[in-house]
């Protein structure tokens, strides 16, 4: 068995527990005692826990503290965004159409199909983006396959012209300046910014939580999300998000290089002619199935994956890469996702590594057919 150091490459599935995540759980741990609800000495202990790391999350998104509404996730975000704002164009009386594209993320696209169950229009974007009618914009602010980043323009005119706007932006939190994005409402996840998985936030502007809670199940989050909050997940949500995007530069001047490297050996990259935030590289070798290389560069010590967490523990081929690419380049896609700790001299080892890889898995299909 090989004692080298795995290298990790599925960052956009989740980002390991940081340094700075593990020290403030563990410190959490000593003040936690009670129920952040209740008024007694440790009860506002384990308050003032959770109300720190809102600062902190606060701070990340550009707004204010009162905006933050801890979730279970990412996921839980989407659909409390998606739904909160629908119910808001409904009560206004606005056109019960909403725009996405055909890229989400499972929890984006199963927030949005949701709408359309109960009557709502689904317009998908390609192209030219045209808001006419459209009651409500659900978009992912970066790729989660690909890194692909949604015009900035189209949210300002969609704002301008009285739409209302949910944006999934976990993929984004890190790499790009949250501030710079105009929304409703905008979803959030601590486990892809090195925090624990079970925590997210909805960031919601000022009168566009008139919809919530979904569910009547308490007064927490100021009575827009009932149940006990997770502090120590909070906790480590907070910490993750002490994080400058600034120095998301370094990751994708990684991700550069990778790239670069695999075009070298005979990769195309999935995306490569739009603008993407960095970091991420979705790549196929022609001939060369994507679990293959998965499966063998997990043997060799590196972990990648073919596409979202959601959706990867299966065989299914990447929606994504297959609504813009076609079946076969899904069937082959690789996604390599760098983060804050890979390193040049992994990214290098990693590309070392594939030429015999890539050989063995061409060989091995062909054997097949």
């Amino acid at each position: 068995m090989s004692m080298k150091p795995r290298i990790y490459l599925d960052f956009n599935a989740t980002a390991p527990v940081t340094p700075a995540v593990r020290s403030a759980v563990i410190a959490a741990l000593d003040r936690l005692g009670g129920n952040p609800s209740s008024i007694h000495a440790e009860g506002r202990a384990s308050r003032d826990l959770v109300e720190r790391a809102r600062d902190a999350v606060a701070r990340i998104v550009g707004r204010p503290r009162e905006q933050v509404v801890f979730t279970s996730g990412g996921t839980e975000a989407n659909h409390l965004g998606v739904a909160s704002q629908a119910a808001l164009v409904e009560l206004a009386g606005g056109p019960r159409v909403v725009a996405t594209t055909a890229i989400e993320h499972p929890s984006l696209a199963g927030a949005v199909d949701g709408l359309v169950a109960r009557g709502w229009e689904r317009r998908l974007i390609t192209g030219a983006v045209d808001l006419t009618g459209v009651g409500l914009l659900a978009v992912g602010a970066v790729n989660h396959e690909i890194g692909t980043r949604f015009d900035l323009a189209v949210l300002r005119s969609a704002s301008a012209a009285g739409v209302r706007i949910h944006l999934d932006a976990v993929q984004a939190a890190g790499k790009v300046p949250l501030t710079e994005l105009v929304a409703d409402s905008m979803a959030i996840s601590a486990h892809k910014l090195g925090g624990t998985p079970g925590t997210g936030a909805l960031v919601v502007s000022e009168g566009a939580d008139a919809a919530l809670p979904m569910i009547e199940a308490g007064h927490q989050e100021r009575g827009r999300r009932g149940g006990t909050e997770n502090v120590l997940g909070i906790v480590a949500f907070g910490a993750a998000a002490d994080v400058d995007p600034g120095g998301w530069v370094q990751v994708a001047a990684c991700g550069d290089r990778l790239e670069a490297g695999l075009v070298a050996l005979g990769a195309r990259i999935h995306g490569a002619e739009v603008p993407r935030v960095g970091g991420t590289v979705n790549a196929a070798f022609a001939g060369v199935r994507g679990e293959s290389l998965v499966i063998a560069l997990d043997l060799a010590g590196v972990a990648v994956s073919t596409g979202a967490a959601c959706t990867s523990g299966t065989v299914q081929p990447s929606r994504v890469v297959g609504a813009l690419f076609g079946e076969v380049a899904a069937r082959e896609a690789v996604r390599f996702s760098l983060g804050r700790s890979t390193t040049p001299d992994q990214v290098q080892a990693v590309l070392a590594l594939l030429p015999a890889i890539i050989e063995r898995a061409r060989m091995g299909t062909a054997s097949r057919r």
